[in-house]
């Protein structure tokens, strides 16, 4: 938390004092960086975009949700804000964890890999709370010196990519078991998959896919960092996909608090 958080305010007006407002130890809610796409307007202007969910999400936990849109910032975005959110996107480079691209399907967004590890290697630097999102999880993964499956279905077998609803495993005493116990129903969007965790990353989620045990999601061991890879940013709010998985208002609410200490 900045120090500038904690402040007393008062307004003059002119030679006469009119007002005067004091706010001992006021702290303003914490200040959450997510990340975005890219893409391009009509007119072909390029862009930054990210679903609304994930702000709305932010917001209800009692965060200012802001997009990061410019790769010469990260130094001034870790220092401005209280946390990081990765949210989900197109594939990671695979050229980033050692492989080439082995399907014409695997669609990468050069720009933000470029962004996303300039700002966690600046908010790791500084020690604030980072989560990641389906994408999110696995650009941290390869941060981290870790690799990709590059499409379930092929190397695999089995789909986790059309919004089936599904069990994980949780692991006792971590961020997620104590927020949801032994194991809890998610969602699933993604066609790739963790391989080789990266350095300092624990697994503390399993999923199953054609009978393979694969990481759904992990944290770090000494860095609060921690990432899930299905979306809870839609399965909390008015709308939910699908209706029965578990309420994920609770990870916002925990990434939150952790991003005002």
């Amino acid at each position: 938390m900045r120090d500038s958080r904690i402040h007393s305010v008062r307004f003059h007006y002119g030679d006469r004092q009119t007002a005067e407002m004091e706010k001992e130890n006021y702290i303003m809610k914490p200040l959450i960086l997510l990340t975005g796409g890219t893409g391009a307007a009509a007119n072909g202007t390029p862009t930054w975009a990210l679903n609304q969910n994930y702000a709305e999400n932010i917001r209800r936990a009692g965060g200012i949700p802001i997009l990061a849109v410019n790769n010469d910032c990260a130094e001034e975005y870790a220092d401005l804000a209280d946390g990081l959110l990765l949210s989900g996107g197109k594939d990671v480079e695979p050229k980033l964890y050692g492989q080439e691209k082995m399907f014409d399907f695997v669609i990468t967004d050069p720009q933000r890999d470029d962004l996303e590890y300039k700002i966690i290697k600046a908010f790791v630097d500084r020690r604030k709370p980072i989560w990641g999102i389906c994408r999110g999880i696995q650009i941290l993964n390869v941060y981290f010196g870790g690799t990709l499956t590059q499409d379930i279905p092929t190397q695999l077998g089995g789909d986790h990519s059309k919004g089936v609803c599904h069990q994980v495993t949780l692991k006792k005493d971590s961020i997620l078991g104590n927020l949801y116990g032994e194991s809890m129903e998610v969602n699933s969007y993604h066609h790739q998959a963790l391989d080789k965790l990266g350095e300092g990353l624990q697994a503390i989620a399993w999923g199953e896919s054609n009978g393979h045990t694969f990481t759904e999601a992990v944290q770090h061991e000494t860095l609060p960092i921690w990432s899930v890879q299905w979306h809870p940013e839609r399965m909390t709010g008015p709308v939910t996909n699908p209706k029965e998985c578990a309420d994920s208002l609770p990870m916002f609410e925990y990434f939150v608090k952790q991003c005002a200490k």
